[in-house]
């Protein structure tokens, strides 16, 4: 491998790869079935959404410049590297035509929650990479991806020997890649420590392991067939509440009481595990425990749903935040009114016994009905609702008992980079809102309707909701600290 020469160089010569037709990609994927450094590939997918530069949002195409495939591959890892020893998830997608990006070779965009040298948030091996990549290949022949791929696991493995540096040699390249290790280390620290010592004491092996498929007496019958292509239509199979907010039988019970077996045995550990955000104060982020591969998985089971209800935030998903929540007496009872950071929300109720707890639902952020009742849903045992993450919805506080649900938000890079997602449309509130959808947490007429939950008062005169353009007639805020009205 040619030394990197900076973090900066450029390649050798302008290098011009030629990019797959659609009829060879079928045998680059048998190609790469061959590779033992590869645990699984596959299956070659049309990309569902392609944003443009200009953020418009466009559905795949064949023989146009919205032409793109996607394929999923599981990198191996080293067992002796101190952070990626586990397999880790890779998507590429090749373009078609016009839609060829990056000099014919496909687009990379790395899965999972790994922080890895000189890879930033956006998830894509920097340019770094890709320039030593260029200037390594033979610039007259065509780049096979199963090389390409070999170059991003020694890149990811060893980047100082990938782009031919020594560590330590004082120069301002080794320094700083330095500091990054150092840096990476320390980010994935607790979470592999956290994940290395609860393996041994796993109840159930196979929710971890990164290869085997998901089993199909985990689920109800009708919801496997039909996201396995079976003819059953959606309406037998789903129940839409109101537009936009969908429920189904997911797991059997008996799945259910196998997942929380394991969480009521990580609990029991004692092992420390961070908290899923700032609203729920005894849940736990499944990939934090090592269940990243079975949220993977299920993230690819259920992807078509969002395709099929949600374009545009349901389609090409390629990130997850998938944690457990927790309601019981002495912990959290219910939920303020909020909308998700998520694309699309999936939220499966895994038991206990319990009494009250409703799921209020409210409208979309941005519509005139944002803060205007829909329906309230009553969770069950095994079932899951679906909506989209910027559907306003809250739980009720639980009366008795105990519930856990698994929440699922599903990420896509592709539909956030859109302008639907940067610039959202925000229409002005036509009345005031109903009681059950205020937020204490966002909105900034909470107390004009509400009296504030004890403990919860430091939120007054702190909401941002509704912005000033999208404000109701008569619309009057609280001051921050007392109980007076203000204007806008």
């Amino acid at each position: 491998m040619a030394a990197a020469g900076g973090f900066l160089m450029r390649t050798r010569s302008s290098l011009s790869h030629r990019p797959l037709n659609s009829q060879e990609l079928p045998m680059v994927v048998q190609e790469l079935k061959k590779q033992d450094f590869l645990l699984k590939v596959g299956p070659l997918k049309p990309s569902g959404l392609i944003v443009d530069s200009e953020g418009q949002m466009h559905e795949f195409r064949q023989d146009s410049e919205f032409e793109t495939y996607d394929l999923q591959v599981l990198l191996a890892g080293d067992s002796n590297h101190p952070f990626f020893f586990s397999p880790l998830r890779v998507r590429l997608r090749f373009g078609i035509g016009n839609s060829v990006r990056n000099e014919g070779l496909p687009e990379i965009r790395l899965g999972g929650q790994l922080a890895f040298p000189l890879v930033s948030r956006d998830r894509q091996p920097p340019k770094v990479f890709w320039d030593t990549f260029k200037a390594s290949a033979n610039e007259n022949s065509e780049v096979a991806v199963t090389e390409l791929l070999r170059s991003l696991r020694h890149f990811l493995l060893d980047p100082a020997d990938y782009l031919g540096l020594e560590i330590g040699d004082g120069s301002p390249e080794a320094r700083r890649l330095q500091t990054w290790c150092r840096d990476v280390t320390r980010l994935n620290g607790q979470r592999l420590e956290v994940i290395k010592k609860y393996m041994p004491q796993a109840r159930h092996p196979d929710l971890f392991d990164p290869v085997l498929p998901l089993k199909k007496e985990w689920f109800h019958e009708k919801i496997w067939s039909f996201l396995n292509g079976g003819t059953e239509d959606w309406q037998d199979v789903l129940t839409e509440h109101v537009p936009g907010v969908y429920s189904f039988p997911l797991f059997k019970d008996e799945f259910c009481d196998t997942l929380l077996e394991e969480i009521f045995n990580f609990y029991d550990t004692g092992l420390p595990a961070r908290r899923p955000n700032s609203m729920n104060n005894y849940g736990i982020i499944l990939s934090d425990i090592g269940l990243e591969p079975f949220i993977d998985k299920l993230q690819e089971l259920l992807q078509p749903l969002g395709a099929g209800f949600f374009p545009g935030p349901g389609n090409s998903w390629d990130g997850h935040h998938c944690f457990i929540v927790r309601y019981r007496e002495g912990e959290d009872l219910g939920l303020d009114m909020h909308t998700d950071d998520s694309d699309v929300t999936f939220n499966i109720c895994l038991g206990l016994d319990f009494a009250g707890a409703g799921l209020q639902f409210c409208g979309t952020v941005g519509t005139a009905e944002h803060r205007k009742h829909n329906f309230t849903y009553a969770h069950k045992k095994g079932h899951c609702i679906v909506h989209l993450g910027r559907q306003r919805h809250g739980a009720d506080d639980i009366t008795s008992g105990e519930r856990l649900n698994l929440i699922l938000w599903n990420h896509s890079s592709e539909f956030r980079s859109s302008l639907e997602y940067q610039r959202p449309a925000y229409s002005p509130e036509a009345s005031a809102p109903d009681p059950v959808c205020l937020s204490y947490t966002h909105d900034r007429d909470f107390g004009i309707f509400k009296e504030y939950p004890k403990g919860k008062e430091l939120f007054r005169g702190r909401g941002w909701c509704p912005p000033s353009h999208a404000v109701y007639p008569d619309f009057q805020a609280e001051i921050a600290g007392s109980s007076r009205k203000s204007s806008l």
